[in-house]
């Protein structure tokens, strides 16, 4: 099967190279700001110690302005440019440089001294100045200092860790990618294509295959797993075929006799049928040859035997209906039309002239896919049945309507692996219905199970073959439809004729 997606190979090694850079940028990040909160420390107790000794000179000596230029001195000595001394009045003694607006970020306090950054933050490094602010002692009284340190030596410093870092972080992910793909295709990428390779091989028909995956490990259990599957699966394959084997045996030699069985009930039928006719032609073919017979006897009985070599030829030609399908090819049919014309043809027969046919025809029906010549057989044998069911009835009156009925497709077994699916293997569908109901003797019970069975008749002897009924549901069942029949004694007769719906109007 065609994967669509990404491989496993790439998705963990995505995920490795993801954590990795993830946990080292963490680490790194975190090392940065401590060395860089450490350096900032070191910076504010050198700056601390400075503002101390100018604290420690202005309390001792008593000339002020010597005071303050030695604090001035001591400063600029220690590279300090930007200062400013307050004196006790609130006047500013000395001032070089600027000092940063603003009040900064409170970052130590000691002592009374308190160190302010100005410029830094979480990702933007230590900062660009460091602001020291001290209280100061003169002898006439209380003031300040306040002065800035350079924070540009502590940023080389910290770019200097940072490319640092980064270099390590690039060997390091290489490093552990490169691992991590070598233990991935050792321990997880390669059992699991040599699990699918063994799945493909035994999909294709290869029941044999097992999975080769020699590992201690959760992947290693599923191969065992999926070993233990397959050789299961190829003992039930193998068992299922055994039975399908000894069952293809089985229904061949049902089919053979179920065959037999049914050619030996059409062979005693076609006996019988034909044996009547046979044996009144041998007696009259004996009459025949007695020189007993006047022309007009002889004559009587040449029509007679006739007759009888007629009833021979017509269950010979009905069977071979049944036995010698037609090979037109299927068509739409519009039923309305044809039944139409099937009842204007049939309406002449002596047999159906003082019967009333009423044709309740649904214009909305679809046409049905059949022969057309086969299916108007079926309707006139149908109609022709009706009639004759009828002669004694005070009543003779026969009703064909259509309708379309949603109903499960008839059920038809399957004789040859060839065949085409189960009938009933198919949702329900929309059936084209024709129903034949006349005003007859009805079927009983007992007769009804074998209406479409062949020589089955309940007319007089000599007056049917018995193969109308049947011909005609071997004809609807080679359509995909069925025919049925309900009836009552004393109630008359209702036989439909379904047939799939084909293509609408």
């Amino acid at each position: 099967m065609r994967r669509s997606g990404l491989g496993i190979r790439f998705q963990l090694t995505a995920a490795i190279v993801i954590m990795t850079l993830a946990g080292i940028g963490l680490i790194g990040l975190l090392s940065v700001k401590i060395v860089e909160r450490s350096a900032l420390f070191w910076k504010t107790s050198q700056a601390s110690d400075m503002a101390a000794v100018v604290r420690a000179a202005l309390k001792m000596e008593k000339d002020s302005a010597f005071a303050a230029a030695f604090a001035g001195a001591a400063l600029k000595e220690a590279g300090i440019t930007d200062f400013t001394l307050i004196g006790p009045a609130g006047n500013i003694v000395l001032k070089s440089g600027s000092l940063p607006a603003g009040p900064g970020e409170r970052f130590a306090s000691a002592d009374g001294i308190e160190s302010f950054t100005y410029g830094g933050g979480w990702f933007n490094g230590a900062g660009e100045k460091l602001r020291i602010s001290a209280p100061v002692e003169w002898p006439s009284g209380a003031g300040s200092l306040d002065f800035v340190l350079s924070l540009d030596e502590i940023g080389q410093d910290m770019l200097g860790a940072k490319r640092f870092l980064l270099f390590y972080a690039l060997i390091d992910s290489a490093i552990i990618i490169a691992f991590g793909q070598l233990f991935l295709s050792r321990s997880v990428v390669s059992p699991l294509r040599r699990l699918e390779e063994a799945a493909t091989r035994i999909a294709g028909g290869k029941l044999f295959e097992r999975a080769k995956v020699d590992i201690d490990n959760e992947i290693g259990s599923l191969a065992a797993s999926f070993n233990t599957m397959a050789a299961r699966l190829e003992d039930e394959i193998r068992s299922l075929e055994r039975v399908n084997v000894d069952l293809m045996t089985a229904q061949e030699e049902l089919l053979r006799s179920s065959t037999l069985a049914a050619v030996g009930r059409l062979a005693a039928g076609i006996a019988h049928e034909i044996g009547n006719p046979l044996g009144a032609l041998r007696g009259y073919i004996d009459i025949l040859g007695s020189d007993r017979l006047d022309d007009g006897e002889g004559k009587e009985i040449v029509e007679r035997a006739s007759r009888e070599v007629t009833r021979i030829d017509s269950i010979v030609r009905e069977f071979l209906d049944v036995a010698r399908p037609s090979k037109k090819a299927l068509a739409p049919v519009d039923v309305n039309s044809l039944l139409r014309d099937t009842v204007a043809t049939l309406s002449v027969r002596d047999d159906l002239k003082e019967i009333e046919i009423k044709l309740i025809a649904n214009e909305a029906i679809q046409e049905v896919m059949a022969d057309e010549g086969k299916l108007r057989q079926v309707f006139a044998n149908l109609l022709i049945n009706a009639a004759h069911s009828m002669e004694g009835s005070p009543i003779k009156s026969i009703e064909v309507a259509t309708a379309v009925e949603k109903r499960p497709s008839p059920i038809m077994a399957r004789r040859r692996k060839d065949d085409p699916p189960l009938a009933g293997e198919l949702p329900e569908r929309e059936f084209v219905c024709v129903s034949f109901s006349d005003t007859g003797a009805g079927v009983s019970v007992e007769d009804a199970p074998s209406i479409f069975e062949p020589f089955f008749t309940t007319k007089e002897a000599g007056r049917g073959t018995g193969l109308g009924l049947f011909v005609s549901d071997s004809i609807i069942k080679a359509f995909g439809g069925e025919i049925t029949l309900k009836s009552a004694p004393g109630e008359g007769s209702v036989f439909t004729v379904a047939l799939p719906a084909g293509v609408r109007h």
